[in-house]
């Protein structure tokens, strides 16, 4: 016997994003859940939203699904210092920059957050620097091709992958959070924010209200005048700002590792007197 985790099913719900669709990979997705599902003891999901995807896709019993929140990562509740600005000095960034942590897939999104940026720039004048961090996984060329088209290129910082200490500074410093990406039903980067006092903004999409809250502005993924706005608001509004940050570390502090294990932990105790009815090597 055995339990099984679901991230996402994206491959069902959105199959037109190249990362989820080309060179086979639905079809291994599909292939690998189907066969992994129909056995498994138990399928741990992070959110209702995730659990009512399962049922309608898999024909899953709700019995047999469980939902759990992914946990705030430890390394940003136990970030108990407040960055210097040191990160700012090393890779040479100004302030109130936007930070997106993503890899570069289509379904991140960057290229709505860069015009929104420019919508910003042209109807407010303002200017906003914008940190990217994380590996190219095949789109980071044409999200470049599209910040020289909107003349943004000169406000964009392609760091790569950095250091998790450079990572909790970066949190730390930031004007805020950009996280417009079209997957769901949970997102890491969002906690991870929360945890370090940045104020955060996210898509409206599956499972966003249930994970974040009212800790977050969440906007559609495609509406880039929201996603302006969203981003406009958090600059011109220092309470707001205040509240969204005071709102992420309660919220961030709910979920933690101890949790998730104790949770799993509780099936494994009562699936025993199941699994004690039979040899080990039957």
């Amino acid at each position: 016997p055995y339990v099984y985790t679901i991230w996402d099913l994206q491959h069902r719900l959105q199959p037109w994003f190249p990362e989820t669709s080309s060179y086979g990979r639905w079809k291994f997705r599909e292939t690998n859940y189907q066969r992994a599902l129909s056995k498994a003891a138990l399928v741990i999901v992070p959110n209702a939203a995730g659990k009512e995807e399962l049922m309608r896709f898999y024909n899953m019993f709700p019995e047999r699904i469980i939902a759990l929140p992914h946990p705030t990562p430890s390394f940003a509740l136990d970030a108990c210092t407040r960055s210097d600005g040191a990160v700012l000095h090393k890779y040479s960034l100004p302030k109130d920059y936007l930070f997106y942590p993503a890899q570069f897939w289509p379904h991140k999104n960057h290229v709505n957050l860069l015009r929104a940026l420019k919508v910003l720039e042209e109807r407010d004048g303002l200017v906003f620097p914008l940190v990217l961090v994380g590996t190219d996984c095949g789109n980071q060329g044409y999200v470049r091709s599209i910040a020289g088209k909107l003349n943004l290129q000169y406000r964009l910082h392609f760091l790569g992958f950095v250091p998790r200490e450079d990572l909790i500074g970066l949190y730390q410093n930031a004007l805020a959070l950009t996280y417009p990406s079209f997957f769901g039903p949970e997102n890491l980067p969002p906690l991870e924010a929360f945890a370090l006092g940045c104020p955060v903004i996210a898509s409206r999409i599956s499972g966003a209200q249930e994970q974040l809250g009212d800790a977050a502005l969440l906007v559609d993924p495609t509406d880039i005048e929201g996603l302006a706005a969203a981003i406009k608001s958090i600059y011109a509004d220092q309470d707001l700002r205040q509240k969204l940050i005071c709102s992420g570390k309660e919220r961030a502090a709910r979920w933690t590792a101890k949790h998730y294990v104790q949770e799993v932990l509780k099936f494994f105790d009562s699936f025993e007197l199941v699994r004690r009815c039979w040899p080990a090597r039957l």
